[in-house]
């Protein structure tokens, strides 16, 4: 059954005031951090300050991955998210198009939702690099890229100033020829060798050779599965 105008302008009219929501309360925490940064803020361009917001936005959601604080938790969106892309992946909405058709993709595409991966113009921005830079990263294996579809997305975890990117060269290249979001998922969870921690929590502790044999020992296995 075809889905009211009115149905249509609620959802609208409710995600509206759930954004207003959400720019009234960080400009509040804002405020109470430094009671003299609205006269500030008020003097930056208004593209310039939306910019400014974005990166730093996407700077935090790198950071919670690596400490895997889950942000959708938080608000209790998680399961809303998964239904709707559940419905996106079995057919193409209007206002975000859903960048591949598999099953893989529809699981994942919360993440692109959430922030935890970006497009590369947006990683771009946010790590202050050129597109030509980033390439230079990944073919160095100092970082890598997943991909839906054709276009490629970046972890945000990379725009941690907590890890090096040396440190993550040295896990990549161990890791080897496994595929991309196989490496995501590797960095993202706990592992019991790890004491529970993920590779992203121990690298972040400065703690890299534990990681970096756990990154052998998961290729060595990765291999044998996937010969």
């Amino acid at each position: 059954m075809p889905r009211t105008m009115r149905a249509t302008k609620n959802e609208t009219s409710l995600k509206d005031e759930w954004v207003q929501h959400i720019i009234r309360r960080t400009v509040i925490a804002a405020v109470l951090f430094d009671p003299k940064v609205a006269e500030t803020l008020l003097k930056i361009p208004d593209a310039a300050l939306g910019r400014i917001f974005k990166n730093h936005l996407c700077e935090v959601v790198g950071v919670a991955t690596v400490y895997g604080i889950d942000l959708p938790a938080l608000r209790e969106e998680e399961e809303n998210l998964r239904k709707r892309v559940k419905r996106a992946s079995q057919r193409t909405p209007e206002h975000e198009p859903l960048p591949g058709a598999n099953k893989a993709n529809a699981e994942r595409y919360p993440l692109v939702l959430q922030g935890k991966v970006l497009r590369t113009s947006d990683f771009c921005a946010a790590a202050g690099i050129t597109e030509k830079k980033l390439d230079k990263y990944v073919a160095s294996s100092r970082m890598f890229r997943v991909y839906f579809g054709p276009e490629p997305y970046y972890p945000a975890f990379f725009l941690s100033h907590m890890i090096f990117r040396d440190d993550f060269a040295k896990v990549i290249r161990r890791l080897g020829e496994i595929d991309s979001w196989t490496m995501f998922d590797f960095f993202t969870t706990p592992v019991d060798s790890l004491g529970g921690s993920t590779p992203l929590q121990r690298l972040s502790a400065e703690d890299v050779e534990p990681v970096v044999e756990e990154a052998v020992r998961f290729a060595e296995q990765y291999a044998r599965l996937f010969p």
